[in-house]
């Protein structure tokens, strides 16, 4: 009898050593994933890498949106191209490492986060809205959320693009020119964020020429223009919104090509809004419409 609860106890007590070690196998994490950074950044892409964790299955990238964290994707690379994104906007990302256990994955915990931006997008069509005898007005497309511009010109002297103007619009004035001579330009946006610039990549190269005389410049004059309350509604008729309901809502008097343009811009819901519209006939020449 003593024999038999010996053998007993000893079974169990087996039984329990086995249950306690494949318990403790299977909760075991992985460890925390390090070295968290960004070796490349695109207008619409951040490409993160981290640190190899030991017995890690796999790899798990977070995004946060604004409000919460949501799971971007998983891979058993030890990087990731996070793309899709909006140009010139800070990100934040996390990532944890798992194994594979049973069929389930088993998370270690979160990196540290980390904080990346893209760059602005490239800017377009660039042109002279204004030719003068020693001064030129170049202007270009906006870019989203781009918070200025920088306006370079080629040097001959120095056989170099020479930055000419530091401008928040898009549109600047570049003086002390020679008369009826050519220059070229090239313009890029810039954001910033937390005190440090990202810039966009550059124009292309836009070739302009001065004008020969002072008489030869733009001095033609200014063509009656619907109010800019017009330009709104129109704007939001189109959008079947109402001005109270949107945000960052903004009407702006512009050139376009030598003509007058109302630039009317607005948020509502997940949605950025872009009008263009004729500042003298009302007619809407472009609109955009893009969820953030």
């Amino acid at each position: 009898m003593k024999n038999n609860l010996k053998k007993l106890l000893s079974l169990l007590l087996a039984v329990v050593t086995v249950f306690s070690l494949s318990t403790v196998a299977f909760a075991a994490a992985p460890a925390k994933v390090t070295n968290v950074s960004t070796y490349a950044i695109d207008d619409d892409e951040i490409s993160l890498k981290w640190n190899a964790v030991k017995n890690a299955d796999g790899y798990s990238v977070f995004i946060y949106n604004g409000s919460k964290w949501k799971g971007y994707g998983s891979t058993k690379r030890l990087y990731m191209e996070v793309d899709d994104l909006q140009s010139a906007k800070a990100y934040k990302f996390r990532v944890r490492a798992y194994e594979v256990k049973n069929g389930k994955r088993n998370y270690g915990p979160y990196s540290a986060i980390i904080t990346a931006v893209t760059k602005p997008d490239e800017v377009d069509d660039v042109y002279a809205a204004e030719k003068n005898k020693n001064s030129l007005v170049l202007k270009w497309a906006k870019v989203r959320n781009a918070r200025g511009y920088q306006v370079y010109m080629y040097d001959k002297a120095k056989d170099k693009y020479v930055r000419k103007a530091v401008v928040s619009k898009n549109s600047a004035e570049v003086k002390s020119l020679s008369a009826n001579s050519y220059y070229i330009f090239r313009v890029r946006a810039y954001y910033k964020y937390d005190g440090k610039y990202y810039y966009g990549e550059f124009s292309d190269a836009y070739k302009a020429k001065t004008a020969a005389s002072a008489s030869s410049g733009s001095s033609s004059k200014p063509a009656e223009v619907i109010p800019e309350s017009k330009a709104a509604q129109i704007a939001l008729s189109h959008a079947g919104l109402k001005k109270a309901d949107v945000r960052e809502f903004e009407c702006e008097l512009d050139y376009e090509r030598g003509a007058k343009v109302y630039e009317v811009s607005f948020d509502y819901g997940r949605y950025d809004y872009e009008y263009e519209i004729d500042a003298v006939s009302g007619k809407i020449l472009r609109n955009h419409k893009e969820r953030d």
